[in-house]
């Protein structure tokens, strides 16, 4: 979230450290993350038209999902490589498997810009809200054309805007009043890069893709638990705004974080808090 022009290492290296220390807090809370985005990894496996048996190469695979339920879809006869730039992520998402006894996977640190995978092993590459965060995604997508068969096809995950996500407006809406942090660089890497899905297309149709579809999807975005509990899981997970949260002024915070608890007890039905999110879908074919 800085304006100082960086290299694409630069960049990727940045993201690599933010995720990195957040690898701890993502496995602290895998459980109730899970449920909170269940309806995300569903769009991901029903957009992938997964058969039994088939090889699929998951990108940014963090902690574990889609790429368990990928590996449930295609079977003990199938194949799922889970892929993430942060090894830390990935072993959490090794416990995972090896606790729901999915021996059809396999798990490797990869840079989704030079994949470690020959060319046509795979039916299917996925990626669930990875693909904002790649430095130079055209040259990712280059590569996921490479290791993709001729039949193959992609099922990729962004965030839509802000403004249509109260997961993010509710939390973070009130430290942006009181928080002035220059704009990034344009395209650099960051949760809403490919809000809009044009822009999405585009990417994905400069690299060459064939078939290039793109849908807006409102789902659930359910959190069991209080408002405490709910921040405290968005602060501790949410790496690329630490710096946001970190610049508020120290006198500013009593105000920030009562918008923020009178935001989210506004959402709260019983023992959850009932937000939804706004999500944008990209499918494509070789």
């Amino acid at each position: 979230m800085s304006s100082d022009p960086k290299s694409p290492a630069e960049l990727k290296e940045s993201v690599r450290k933010d995720w990195t220390g957040a690898a701890p807090l993502w496995k602290k809370w895998n459980q109730k993350s899970l449920v909170q985005s269940h309806a995300a990894t569903e769009l991901v496996v029903k957009n992938a038209q997964l058969l039994p048996g088939m090889q699929v190469l998951d990108l940014a695979s963090g902690t574990g999902e889609p790429s368990l339920s990928l590996a449930r879809a295609v079977g003990p006869s199938g194949r799922v490589v889970a892929t993430d730039l942060v090894p830390e992520m990935l072993e959490g998402a090794r416990e995972n498997a090896q606790a729901q006894g999915l021996t059809q996977m396999e798990f490797r640190v990869a840079d989704a810009e030079h994949l470690p995978f020959a060319d046509a092993e795979f039916d299917r590459v996925t990626c669930r809200f990875g693909i904002m965060f790649f430095p130079e995604p055209h040259k990712a997508l280059r590569e996921i054309r490479r290791v993709l068969k001729p039949a193959g096809r992609v099922s990729f995950l962004v965030w839509g805007p802000l403004e249509e996500n109260p997961l993010f407006s509710i939390t973070l809406g009130p430290f942006l009043k009181h928080v002035q942090l220059p704009p990034p660089p344009p395209d650099a890497p960051g949760v809403f890069r490919f809000a809009d899905p044009a822009k999405l297309a585009a990417v994905f149709t400069a690299a060459g893709f064939r078939e290039v579809a793109t849908a807006k999807h409102t789902v659930p975005w359910p959190w069991k638990g209080t408002v405490e509990d709910a921040w405290e899981s968005i602060s501790e997970r949410a790496a690329p705004f630490k710096k946001l949260i970190a610049a508020l002024p120290a006198e500013k915070k009593p105000e920030v974080m009562r918008e923020v608890f009178e935001g989210l007890r506004r959402c709260q039905q019983g023992d959850t808090i009932t937000l939804t999110a706004t999500l944008i879908s990209v499918t494509a074919a070789v």
